[in-house]
């Protein structure tokens, strides 16, 4: 098998479940770096050449990236629209403002008008 060098599943559930604060400086660098290895080498390796292990813990870790992933690019969709509607509010107070604004210089200007015939 093409295993080898490959994190195990019950590597990467120890790695997943152990808080960072326990991890050194070196666990941390340690663990990106195998975790990227061990993603180039899911990706290059067929799986007829993975152990079943290492098969069921690729896919399971694919389905956990792409879970991920859309739930970012969800995130972001709803980040950029309520942004979208906290600008339309925005312009519509300031639309309002300038409305009350206009109304109360109108009144005054036609206050003072009345006043000096």
């Amino acid at each position: 098998m093409a295993d080898a060098g490959r994190k195990d599943f019950s590597t990467k559930l120890s790695e997943a479940v152990t808080p960072e604060s326990q991890k050194s400086t070196y666990d941390k660098v340690k663990e990106g770096a195998t975790d990227a290895y061990d993603k180039a080498a899911s990706a290059v390796t067929p799986d007829n050449q993975k152990s079943f292990g290492q098969t069921v813990s690729d896919h399971v870790q694919k389905g956990h990236d792409d879970a991920k992933a859309s739930v970012e690019a969800d995130a972001k969709t709803w980040s950029e629209s309520a942004n979208d509607v906290l600008e339309s509010g925005k312009k519509a107070v300031s639309e309002a403002a300038e409305y009350v604004t206009g109304v109360v210089t109108g009144a005054k200007e036609g206050a003072e008008h009345e006043a000096k015939k």
